[in-house]
């Protein structure tokens, strides 16, 4: 309710009265002027557009959590002594998780698409303009209901057998239509996990049928509904409508995988845009950079190299993985030009992760949300279970042959062929913002491991599906003020 009544006192939220010449540039951050103003101005209408996006670049809910969180929270990266970034995720603390700061920033984004969809008057733009930005705005929409409705809930038809979470179906509020004043917002109860994921659905269905893709990849695009479609399918175990959809995005976006010369270069912003990218998340450095303390280079492979690739995960390349050579590298403290220490207490040889690697200067990082990699694991796992392993494994070795690996040589019962596609989703999409959630969608125990310098010796534990961390708390706040808002269980 918090985000409502923020709307209310700060009538300057949302943007500058200046129109843009080009409709199709890249969003660039959005300034302030009055909701009037906003929805009776076609050249604010549009910059209520590029405030939604622009979201993406405020408080680290929207980018370092959501990307590099998941990873902490399991078993692909941890802690380097003396830093605290993530520290709280790596130890799974309780009311510690990806939560921390985004409900306001998750409803905000959502008020926003929810004025394109339905909130400008009739004449104020075209119509073919309108029916383009309600396009995009139910793709961002279905965006974040998905990645809150994992955070806050389980997925569909996947509850503990026991614990405080044995049958909880609650998932988040929904909210389709605009609130501009006080008057417009209510108390609401939390929808189901079901309502939630349906309400996505037919967000994306009428995104593909709305857009194309001639703005990919900085803006919402068919073949990136397709794939966040595809994406949604899976979480809902829908096999068949995953593998059909993934299909569609790679076919209908033009893009392929990239080759293994290609891999070195692929998450290089001033090498080109990533030729994998379905739909990102533009960052200009000298304005919208999460600067030091929040961006995902920092915390990975520039100042503070607070998370550091886990021994775990490295052990998993084999040799030969462009990945390999192309994402890890000795630490470095780039501002200083030093080795900052403690590397080693993480991984043998102390390396440290660098994808996101801030070739753009002030530790800007574009935010890639779905590429073509995801989709053909997405492929590899859906036919798994919709046809056979071989199937599964034909996907798998179309990857590795352009990741410089030869075919995959291990078992074939489809728990073997399941346990690779993990492995091979925490080899590809590492902080992308996956490996939790890989594990709470399949109702697994979430893997935590360990490594001890003076023996290289890993060890692995896990926190158990049904203890009641796996789903992250409501804000207190929110709580207390809503009558009608149920906290998760284990938090009360």
């Amino acid at each position: 309710m918090k985000h409502f009544i923020k709307y209310i006192l700060l009538v300057c939220v949302l943007i500058s009265t200046q129109a843009c010449n080009d409709l199709l540039n890249r969003p660039e951050p959005s300034t302030s002027i009055s909701f009037d103003a906003a929805l009776n101005n076609a050249g604010a209408v549009n910059q209520v557009r590029a405030r939604m996006y622009s979201r993406f670049h405020v408080g680290t809910a929207m980018n370092t959590r959501w990307l590099l969180g998941p990873d902490a929270l399991a078993d692909n990266t941890f802690i380097r002594p003396g830093r605290d970034r993530f520290e709280d995720l790596n130890l799974n603390e309780i009311r510690a998780g990806l939560a921390d700061g985004a409900w306001d920033n998750f409803y905000d984004t959502i008020n926003d698409a929810n004025i394109l969809i339905s909130g400008i008057p009739d004449g104020v733009i075209s119509d073919a303009l309108a029916t383009q930005y309600a396009a995009e705005a139910k793709f961002i929409r279905a965006l974040v209901y998905h990645h809150a409705v994992r955070i806050f809930g389980y997925e569909p038809g996947v509850t503990p057998a026991s614990g405080d979470g044995q049958g909880f179906t609650a998932g988040v509020i929904l909210r389709t239509t605009p609130v501009l004043g006080l008057t417009e917002a209510s108390f609401r109860a939390r929808a189901t996990v079901t309502e939630v994921y349906t309400q996505i659905v037919n967000d994306l269905n009428d995104a593909i049928a709305d857009l194309d893709n001639s703005n990919a990849p900085f803006f919402a695009s068919r073949a990136a509904a397709q794939a966040l479609m595809a994406r949604v399918h899976l979480y809902q175990r829908n096999y068949a409508q995953a593998d059909a959809m993934a299909t569609a995005a790679i076919s209908g976006s033009g893009l392929s995988l990239a080759t293994p010369a290609q891999v070195a270069t692929m998450w290089d912003e001033t090498a080109g845009n990533n030729p994998e990218a379905l739909f990102t998340i533009d960052v200009a450095p000298a304005t919208e950079s999460a600067g030091a303390n929040s961006s995902l280079a920092a915390y990975t492979g520039q100042q503070w190299l607070a998370q550091i690739p886990t021994q775990d995960l490295l052990d998993l390349y084999e040799a030969g993985d462009a990945r390999r050579a192309a994402w890890y590298g000795p630490c470095l403290d780039d501002i200083n030009g030093s080795n900052p220490g403690g590397c080693d207490d993480v991984n043998i040889a102390g390396e440290e992760f660098q994808k996101y690697a801030a070739e753009q200067s002030l530790f800007a990082d574009d935010y890639t949300h779905l590429r073509i990699a995801e989709l053909v694991l997405i492929q590899a796992e859906a036919r798994l279970n919709e046809i056979d392993a071989a199937a599964a494994i034909e996907r798998l070795d179309f990857l590795r042959a352009q990741r410089g690996v030869g075919a995959y040589a291990g078992g074939t019962t489809d728990p073997e062929v399941l346990n690779e596609i993990l492995d091979e989703r925490r080899r590809e999409l590492v902080g992308e913002g996956h490996r939790f959630f890989d594990l709470k969608r399949l109702g697994r125990d979430i893997r935590k491991v360990a490594f001890d310098n003076a023996t290289d010796v890993t060890t692995v534990s896990s926190i158990p599906f049904n203890d009641f961390r796996i789903l992250d708390d409501l804000p207190n706040a929110e709580v207390a003020l809503n009558p009608m808002l149920v906290q998760n269980p284990g938090y009360n």
